[in-house]
């Protein structure tokens, strides 16, 4: 079993753009056997029902061009085919073994998965109606290449949904979210995988994380205008909506 001492060095491991893309490969190829497993234990089993939320506040659309980032395991592209079966959703990941384990969960026939790092995809510019994530940008490894990314592949007055944990301003709020996210998601780290830095990341990840005004101020320097805000589990998790401008 990892020392629990580990937890307390991961913010070193993903302050650069570079570290924090070796980090999530690692991590995430450690995780993805049980990771399932995981985002329903993390969350009291309502991580299902946010996402189904996230699918849910999408515009209505005749037959979308989709990207999932951070697809995991395929939860939300899935969703997304059920939700648009005309359309044609593509889950990217940058963790082949999540890719593997989405492709043998897929059973829908206009769902595929590939391997990419969000900031740097092999879509066409303008070609994409709608970009989901849930947990995708707080893993970015360059937050702000991934909303430029999101902004030239999307169309003009296209969609992106984003389901996260949110960093509020309040100094007081940042040291509860902290350390109430190390201590449950080692908890699960160390029972699923016996290595509490597996999930304990979390914390670091958010704490490295622009504040929620901050964060908008970034969204909107991007290129896209604010939609919609929902907060969950008193403002520690968020789901927000943004078009880009036309």
């Amino acid at each position: 079993m990892k020392d629990w001492r580990a937890v307390f060095d991961i913010g070193k491991q993903i302050d650069s753009p570079d570290k924090k893309r070796d980090f999530n490969q690692r991590h995430f190829a450690e995780a993805a056997s049980r990771y399932d497993i995981a985002t329903r234990a993390l969350s009291f089993g309502r991580d299902q029902a946010w996402k189904k939320y996230l699918v849910s506040a999408l515009p209505e659309t005749a037959a979308p061009v989709c990207v999932d980032l951070a697809s995991g395991t395929g939860d939300v592209a899935f969703l997304l085919a059920e939700r648009f079966p005309g359309g044609q959703i593509t889950g990217i990941d940058l963790t082949e073994e999540m890719v593997t384990l989405a492709e043998q969960r897929n059973r829908y026939r206009n769902v595929s998965f590939t391997c990419q790092d969000m900031g740097e995809t092999d879509f066409e510019g303008h070609s994409v109606d709608i970009v989901t994530g849930s947990y995708a940008l707080r893993n970015a490894p360059d937050l702000a290449a991934g909303l430029r990314e999101i902004n030239r592949i999307l169309k003009a007055d296209g969609t992106a949904a984003f389901l996260d944990f949110s960093k509020t301003a309040s100094p007081g709020m940042q040291r509860f979210q902290y350390w109430l996210l190390k201590f449950w998601c080692g908890l699960w780290g160390t029972l699923l995988h016996a290595n509490p830095t597996i999930h304990a990341y979390i914390a670091d990840s958010l704490k490295q994380f622009p504040t929620r005004d901050n964060y908008y101020r970034l969204v909107r320097e991007s290129g896209f205008e604010l939609v919609s805000s929902q907060l969950f589990y008193f403002g520690m998790l968020e789901l927000l909506v943004i078009r880009k401008k036309g």
